[in-house]
């Protein structure tokens, strides 16, 4: 689909999906503040119903739990029009989670697994399927894996050499998203 193929962005909600580093909650960020538009973060949805963060849910309860809280979430949030949500890397490939929302349109921020580890190095702890572990391998798995599932979203925006800023305008840009008068 490209912009301007009859896509309305004020009557869908726009999902950014990707790789963990990909910027999806800070995109989601800059274009609710860019655009006026409402931003769901579903990560911190399953965060608020768990009562946990992710990564105590992840240890305690393991990746099948959140994958079903997941679901869960996506099935009852129902995002509405002019909301931009990030969710989780996985969720493109959560058929469950992915068939919530079927009128959505998905965008995917496409990252390498280099620049997706350059990205979260201070951020250890936080990302429970890579604790222990060798960042940049466990990335490469996680995108031959759901690299299937990216590759079905409605657009696709390289991250690498953007700042967050760009990558919102050209989401923007491709959902024909505009501020509301």
């Amino acid at each position: 689909m490209n912009a301007g193929d009859g896509f309305n962005a004020s009557a869908t909600p726009i999902v950014l999906v990707g790789l963990m580093g990909a910027g999806k909650t800070t995109v989601g960020r800059q274009l609710a503040a860019d655009f006026g538009v409402e931003f769901v973060d579903l990560d911190e949805e399953i965060e608020r119903r768990a009562g946990m963060s992710v990564a105590e849910l992840f240890a305690r309860h393991g990746e099948l739990a959140f994958r079903e809280l997941e679901a869960s979430a996506s099935h009852d949030l129902a995002p509405g029009p002019r909301t931009v949500v990030a969710v989780g890397g996985g969720w493109m490939a959560n058929p469950i989670a992915r068939g919530a929302w079927p009128a959505a349109v998905t965008v995917w921020l496409m990252v390498s697994p280099e620049e997706a580890s350059r990205r979260m190095k201070s951020r250890t702890g936080c990302r429970p399927l890579l604790d222990g572990a060798d960042t940049r391998s466990v990335l490469e798995r996680l995108l031959a894996q759901r690299l299937p599932a990216y590759g079905q979203a409605t657009y696709t925006v390289d991250t690498n050499r953007l700042r967050a800023d760009q990558v919102a305008a050209e989401v923007a840009r491709l959902v024909g998203l505009a501020t509301v008068a």
